[in-house]
């Protein structure tokens, strides 16, 4: 087997993405592989790689700015140059502007994939256009787009002019950390009443992740005379404005226990699990849910549809409905036999269809293939 000189080219990351990229590394350097990062320093996440393989100081800003997209660009060129790297994978929109641009310039050419995650085109119609064209001028220094989904896919094919042969849906893996005991996870949770519905949503607090539906749909829930609970896991800009508005519901029905590292440990306490995204690229919090049991009420958008097989594992909802997602919410709470046949089947489909092994397989393969196809070989 042929191993390959890596560069991760990254911006600071929460969440899903982070999780990807850190499974993804691992995985390299278990077969083998020799994996260098180029990520902005003073982060948590700078100091998080160099504990796994040398990491740079690239300074990539999540900001549009031109002239700080410039120097990133020199900077990441001077790095190419200084060192030699068989394959350069960029991982999000801005690490994929500014890399492809720098990697231009370099002889020899390395070979350049880019992951897209999430769908990232903002709401201006005038910026969209732009950045549409800038994709679409760039889409033929790609050797392969990755994408977590194939809704994702067919926006970049479709809207970046990306050819179909140039990319590919790899829908992220995870191995989810050791659960803890249902009892030890509810203490933690702060569970307290052992019949008592515990919902619960892992995410950041951002407008895109909807915890905004998922409060006014509690409200709803407990509205109608259903004894339940939510709990948030996540930190984020929105934190205190959800916590205002929760505090119209009664703090005691609705926890925030912030930043919560392994969030997935404590899903054997959860009973429900919500995921009302108003975007996702896939949804891996929907598949940790999975991965423990638990069925899942989640927006029927990007890549979600993907993962929640609704009516089978969980139940999809319009997106920014909170009365479709209260109503979800009261059907599975009234069926306990429903809850559980779904989570059954959602933890089969997600060692199946979501797991890490799989994941490093497919993208193991399309490192081969664009390595190959540089050299003039058919595989």
């Amino acid at each position: 087997m042929r191993t390959y000189q890596v560069l991760q080219v990254l911006r600071p990351m929460q969440g899903g993405m982070r999780r990807h990229v850190l499974d993804l590394i691992t995985g390299l350097l278990e077969a083998g592989h020799r994996v260098t990062a180029a990520c902005p320093p003073e982060t948590a996440f700078f100091r998080e790689l160099s504990s796994l393989v040398p990491t740079l100081a690239f300074p990539l800003d999540d900001r549009m700015n031109p002239i700080h997209d410039l120097k990133a660009m020199r900077h990441l060129q001077n790095i190419l140059r200084r060192e030699r790297f068989d394959i350069v994978h960029l991982h999000g929109a801005k690490a994929g502007y500014v890399g492809r641009f720098a990697v231009r310039r370099i002889e020899p050419r390395p070979a350049v994939l880019y992951t897209v995650h999430n769908h990232v085109l903002p709401r201006q119609a005038i910026l969209k256009k732009a950045l549409n064209a800038l994709e679409r001028r760039l889409a033929a220094d790609t050797d392969r787009v990755i994408t977590v989904s194939d809704s994702l896919r067919r926006e970049v094919c479709h809207q970046h002019g990306v050819e179909e042969h140039r990319s590919v849906t790899i829908r992220n893996g995870i191995q989810g950390p050791p659960p803890l005991t249902r009892r030890y996870a509810r203490a933690v949770l702060g569970a307290e009443e052992e019949s008592r519905i515990v919902i619960a949503c892992i995410g950041r607090m951002v407008e895109e992740k909807g915890i905004d539906v998922l409060l006014e749909a509690f409200t709803i829930l407990l509205s109608r005379g259903f004894d339940a609970e939510l709990v948030l896991i996540g930190d984020g800009p929105l934190l205190s404005d959800y916590q205002n508005r929760a505090g119209k519901i009664g703090l005691a029905r609705v926890r925030f226990l912030g930043e919560v590292p392994n969030a997935a440990q404590l899903l054997p306490g959860v009973d429900i699990v919500a995921v009302p995204s108003r975007q996702e690229g896939l949804g891996l919090v929907a598949i940790e849910a999975m991965l423990a049991g638990r069925p899942v009420v989640a927006s029927d958008v990007g890549g979600l549809p993907e993962v929640v097989l609704h009516g089978e594992t969980g139940l999809l909802v319009p997106p920014a409905d909170p009365v479709l997602v209260a109503s979800a919410l009261c059907y599975l709470i009234e069926r306990g036999d429903v809850r559980e046949r779904m989570g059954r089947l959602g933890s089969l489909r997600a060692h199946e269809h979501f797991s890490r092994h799989g994941m490093m397989r497919s993208v193991l393969r399309e490192y081969d293939e664009v390595m190959a196809s540089r050299q003039g070989v058919i595989v």
